[in-house]
């Protein structure tokens, strides 16, 4: 069987990986030894990671799925979910507002991987994705992937021939391992257990007016993280008396014990999905690319559920991944942009566990509005503010642009800005190569929109943003076209 992607992994990060290549024209193939939709709900989707869905088209579609968790980051802190609330934390005010006004989404609508994993599944084409299907081994060689899998069921074989393979395999990913990268500076900043569970708490969560809440008493300290606004729940259980140091497992009827300490009332039944052993550790590995091997997700970087960016770090590398792929495979860019992936996800990723490291240090340090002031410039930074430097940049300016400033930046996200209700300049950039200015101006390309932005732009500028909606370059109109054909790896016309 031969196509131009195959995928390993059909988590959310693998999922929305080759829902990204189908916009953008490329048909992949998607292979999981399990079906990874039959998990509980784990982790939820960021503000970043409803933009990237609105700029293919399904924003409305993701919206659906979603309920109103309260403020990013709020968060209530009792001494049971039932009792009087000791304290209420968040963002410093000028970070919330920002946070409210920079996206054209709505900050406190919410969803679960499994809703992204859903509405992937929903949209892509019959037979992308293959469950059952498990990766046994690959080699490179005559300008191709020949990965080697076998039907888990028949123990049937199959050869696939790829152009390019994306790992989106997990943490102890078998494509990395494989290929022989580590992560070199993994490091363990916690041993949780997290459990998974249906409770009926009523209009707990509109009381609290967000879905996430701390408690602590005499028998126990974990999270309550409400996944659907009503019954769903996962839970952090970070300490109870007699937790022994390390890893270590909870039977479930201790499980149901913590929990039900937690809640504050032994009438509320608990269905217990799941109960989960795990290390909280930040880590990258030594390389994101082998050649035609690109690694996305945990299978490139491992972080903890400190700060919810995980999830939608590793979407953003296929959503980073997929244009370049695509473009490639068109004839449209030279085989070099790739080059470009590694460098520009590692300072994605870098923001992204600095935010989790700093969390962590503010749940050792138990002092809620320190750690939410600490953090603010981190979270916003980790989640959409971040900087790229590649040969797919043309800038010459300073590394690092406030958080708080709207000024279209080389390197950084093209800024939100309504120029009409309920039309953002991110949805006319959408997901294609677009310029933008304060005039009219020809473009001799078909393949670019143009668009006249009097407000955003300087006069006399023009801004060129690539289909993932960072900027490429700013200058003079004369010098757009070679910027466009650098940026591509093809010599100036």
């Amino acid at each position: 069987m031969r196509t131009p992607v195959l995928v390993v992994g059909a988590g959310p990060v693998g999922l929305s990986t080759a829902l990204f290549l189908a916009h953008w024209g490329v048909r992949a193939l998607v292979i999981d030894k399990r079906d990874p939709t039959t998990a509980p709900p784990r982790a939820n989707a960021s503000v970043r990671t409803f933009e990237l869905f609105r700029s293919i088209g399904l924003g409305p579609a993701l919206d659906q799925f979603g309920w109103s968790a309260g403020a990013p980051m709020k968060s209530v802190f009792k001494d049971r979910a039932f009792g009087a609330v000791q304290h209420v934390s968040g963002l410093p005010q000028r970070y919330a507002a920002r946070l409210e006004t920079c996206t054209p989404v709505d900050v406190r609508r919410s969803v679960t991987q499994l809703e992204v994993q859903k509405l992937a599944l929903d949209h892509l084409d019959e037979g992308t994705v293959r469950f059952g299907v498990r990766l046994r081994d690959f080699d490179l060689r005559d300008s191709k992937v020949h990965a080697h899998v076998v039907d888990t069921r028949s123990g049937e074989p199959e050869e696939i021939v790829a152009d390019y393979l994306i790992a989106a395999d997990g943490a102890g990913s078998d494509v990395r391992e494989r290929l022989g990268i580590t992560v070199p500076d993994r490091r363990v900043v916690a041993s949780l257990n997290t459990a998974f569970f249906r409770a009926d708490l009523g209009d707990v969560v509109n009381e609290w007016g967000t879905g996430a809440c701390f408690v602590r008493n005499e028998h126990v300290y974990a999270t309550l993280f409400s996944k659907n606004g009503k019954d769903q729940w996962s839970s952090h259980i970070m300490d109870y008396p007699g937790k022994p140091e390390g890893l270590a497992e909870l039977s479930e009827q201790k499980t149901v014990e913590l929990l039900r300490a937690a809640i504050g009332d032994d009438r509320i039944d608990i269905d217990l999905h799941a109960v989960n052993a795990w290390e909280a550790a930040l880590g990258i590995a030594s390389k994101l690319r082998h050649g035609r091997v690109f690694l996305v997700g945990d299978a490139a970087h491992v972080q903890s559920s400190a700060g919810g960016l995980g999830m939608n770090t590793g979407i953003q590398d296929g959503h980073n991944l997929a244009w370049k792929i695509a473009a490639v495979l068109a004839g449209q860019a030279a085989p070099s942009l790739l080059d470009s992936y590694e460098p520009e996800r590692l300072s994605a990723v870098e923001a992204a566990l600095a935010l989790s490291q700093r969390m962590h240090e503010g749940y050792q340090n138990q002092n809620p509005d320190q750690m939410y002031e600490a953090i603010a410039i981190d979270y916003l930074r980790g989640m959409m503010f971040y900087g790229y430097r590649s040969g797919a940049i043309i800038d010459d300016g300073p590394s690092e642009a406030d958080v708080l400033t709207d000024v279209p930046r080389p390197g950084y996200r093209f800024p939100h800005h309504w120029v009409e209700p309920n039309v953002s300049t991110l949805d006319l950039i959408g997901a294609r190569w677009s310029v933008l200015s304060a005039t009219p101006l020809q473009v001799d390309d078909p393949g670019i929109r143009v668009h006249e932005v009097s407000d955003v732009v300087p006069p006399g500028e023009a801004v060129l943003v690539r289909p993932d909606g960072f900027v490429a370059w700013h200058g003079q109109p004369v010098g757009l076209h070679a910027a466009l054909h650098r940026i591509l790896g093809h010599e100036p016309r």
